[in-house]
């Protein structure tokens, strides 16, 4: 891998990355074992789990979770494997008030707790048998937990890696109090980063999405929002012509109604909050050419009509398909023995894409450093 850092090391300045740290998989194995397993990745939106009991599952960098109201005020993010002899104690999503291994019943609470193993005898059992429990945090409506033991939330970071400046910038739309329409997970066909940068990049709205969103809101509006270490935003402001959004939070000034604001909180939390609705991506590599994307729609209404929530959810799908189609054709250029990357377009339109690299390499090298 030392020519691929050096390639890194030395490509010009406001250029992207190497191709090749698109799809080679000893680059997303390196990825994860320098950051993806030590950074904080989401894992849903907390209105999935309202009520004390409610759990769903879900398995990140082949980790397998449950993630459970355990009381009226605390979500827990547990490890979803019997500690008897490794069987995963839940599936799919539902209410409950154990989980029961399916194997030889080995049942724990809530919180993670052994409650009952059957014909062990209790001098038998290790002190400790209870289902381990990750860090996890509730930032803005949405579930963040976290492999590594001692990383620090970047929300409660003072210095550069900070997420102060993006609560400060989507306050007024008031993320948390927005209510979940639609919840789904599907597998697409392309780097990880590709679809962050993607999302990020507000130079291909009217050329990928001619009738969704140019209309909307055109290349030409897009302005960067001030980064950290922690995060990248750019602003996606609305056309003259653009239908005004009526329903929206009191707080929301006239010019915030009539823009979108879209957000990475790195590595892999994509989202874009509107006026009236909210639509995020939580991205987990499955390998260099496959991610797995937990997908979601809130409104900010809370009993939208039916045939309202449809439209949205549906244009929500068209855009998301015209971006899964385009990334697929871009991961097979990618392949290419002759792929490079030419200079990034201005800071409003691709200057996210720079915060982003810069995030990942700043990572990598404090890896290398310490491999040295």
């Amino acid at each position: 891998m030392q020519d691929l850092f050096e390639q890194i090391a030395q490509r010009p300045y406001g250029h992207g990355l190497p191709p090749r740290c698109y799809t080679d998989d000893r680059f997303l194995r390196l990825e994860t074992d320098s950051i993806l397993q030590h950074e904080w990745h989401c894992v849903g939106r907390v209105d999935e789990v309202p009520e004390v009991g409610d759990y769903f599952t879900i398995d990140i960098l082949s980790e397998p979770l449950i993630v459970v109201r355990k009381s009226e005020t605390e979500i827990a993010v547990l490890s979803n494997v019997c500690r008897h002899r490794g069987m995963p104690v839940a599936e799919g999503s539902g209410n409950t008030q154990r989980f029961r291994c399916p194997y030889h019943a080995w049942t724990y609470t809530l919180d993670g707790k052994l409650r009952a193993a059957p014909l062990v005898p209790k001098d038998q059992l290790q002190k400790n048998c209870a289902l381990p429990e990750f860090q996890s945090r509730c930032w803005q409506g949405f579930i963040f937990f976290c492999m590594a033991e001692e990383s620090i939330w970047p929300g409660d970071s003072k210095d550069n890696q900070s997420l102060k400046h993006l609560e400060a910038h989507v306050a007024n739309y008031h993320m948390g109090s927005m209510h979940s329409a639609i919840h789904f997970t599907e597998v697409w066909d392309c780097n990880w980063k590709s679809l962050v940068e993607n999302f990020l990049d507000g130079y291909h709205l009217s050329v990928v999405h001619p009738e969704t969103l140019h209309h909307l809101t055109p290349t030409s509006l897009c302005k960067k929002v001030t980064g950290s270490g922690s995060f990248t935003a750019y602003t996606a402001n609305y056309a003259g012509t653009a239908p005004a959004r009526e329903n929206h939070h009191p707080s929301l000034s006239a010019e915030q109604a009539r823009q979108s604001q879209l957000f990475c909180v790195f590595p892999a939390l994509i989202a874009s909050v509107s006026a009236d609705t909210l639509v995020y991506l939580a991205l987990h590599p499955q390998s260099a050419d496959k991610v797995s994307v937990k997908w979601g729609l809130s409104t900010f209404e809370e009993n939208l009509p039916e045939e309202e929530k449809r439209k949205r959810i549906e244009k929500w799908q068209k855009i998301n398909e015209e971006d899964h189609k385009i990334l697929k054709r871009l991961h097979t250029g990618l392949k290419s023995s002759r792929a490079g990357t030419g200079p990034l377009a201005g800071e409003n339109f691709e200057g996210t894409l720079s915060d982003f690299h810069h995030y990942l390499v700043s990572k990598l090298d404090a890896e290398t450093e310490c491999c040295a």
